[in-house]
């Protein structure tokens, strides 16, 4: 059982406030100052800061929380470990980003589950910021991301660099310029994923280093499905970046095209990432492995 001591700490840096931690774990809030002023003896360092009505962690207190986050997830796993001595495999969670869930993980999977028919597993597709926040609270054993990630609070493998191509509806009138660049594009509607999104923090990142923004283009279209995207560029509505590996069938049977910019393409990388230090890094390992094959 997580010592209460460590889960009080987990859920005053989780909110920041003593006041809401002490409601949400049903206790006094003097119990959690207590509680906190003991993991503060025992670490012989000051754990949080409070200044101006906001409360921080501090140098030790990010150190605290980053090994206290990966042992709440090990716990999870040996709970459940323990929990399925008596069946013959156990139920193998785990996350990815509709990108790679909807488009990568199916094929492998599908060998995964005809080799091993009684290894049950459950994936989850979420956006990268909800796969992190999974994987913080011991939901899910790792996850497949395509977004950024704080890489010195979780190991990681990567699973393959993907480009993230401009795309229209085929015979795009954008498409007879000779020269086609980012200042071609502006007028036309941006459509692209939620705030959230791996594919948008990416397209984010990558235009932010040409000095752009998603606001200098006509519109912008927020869409939470990669399919209805496609659907409402093909349908001449706007355009938008999406990786290769999504739209491989419309490029195939031309219902969509990719924008030839003269900018360089992008890529990013698709990462396997599980909690720092976890004790069953072996464990993760063997199943990224297993799908590779």
């Amino acid at each position: 059982m997580l010592d209460f001591r460590i889960e009080t700490f987990l859920m005053v840096c989780r909110y920041m406030n003593f006041t809401k931690a002490a409601s949400k774990l049903h206790i006094t809030q003097p119990a959690v100052s207590q509680q906190i002023h003991y993991l503060e003896e025992y670490f012989g360092a000051t754990l949080f800061h409070y200044e101006k009505r906001k409360l921080t962690l501090t140098p030790a207190g990010e150190i605290v929380l980053l090994a206290c986050t990966t042992f709440a997830n090990d716990q999870q796993r040996l709970l459940e470990r323990v929990n399925e001595l008596k069946k013959a495999s156990r139920k193998v969670t785990f996350g990815a980003t509709l990108t790679i869930g909807e488009y990568v993980l199916p094929p492998k999977l599908a060998y995964f589950i005809q080799k091993y028919p009684k290894h049950p597993i459950n994936m989850l597709v979420k956006d990268t910021d909800s796969l992190l926040k999974d994987l913080d609270e011991g939901k899910i054993e790792f996850a497949f991301i395509e977004g950024y990630f704080p890489k010195d609070q979780y190991d990681y493998i990567t699973w393959s660099k993907e480009k993230l191509l401009p795309v229209c509806k085929a015979h795009h009138p954008v498409l007879s310029q000779l020269e086609i660049t980012f200042y071609d594009l502006f007028p036309l509607p941006l459509i692209l994923r939620e705030k959230g999104s791996g594919t948008r923090d990416t397209l984010e990142h990558f235009l932010a280093c040409a000095n752009i923004s998603v606001h200098d283009f006509a519109s912008v279209i927020e869409i939470g499905g990669v399919e209805a995207i496609k659907t409402l560029v093909s349908q001449g509505a706007g355009i938008s970046f999406l990786y290769e590996s999504a739209i491989q069938t419309e490029l195939a049977n031309k219902t969509l095209t990719t924008i030839p910019l003269r900018e360089h393409l992008f890529y990013n990388d698709f990462s396997f990432i599980w909690r720092k230090d976890s004790l069953y890094a072996n464990e993760y390992k063997h199943f990224f492995k297993a799908l590779q094959l």
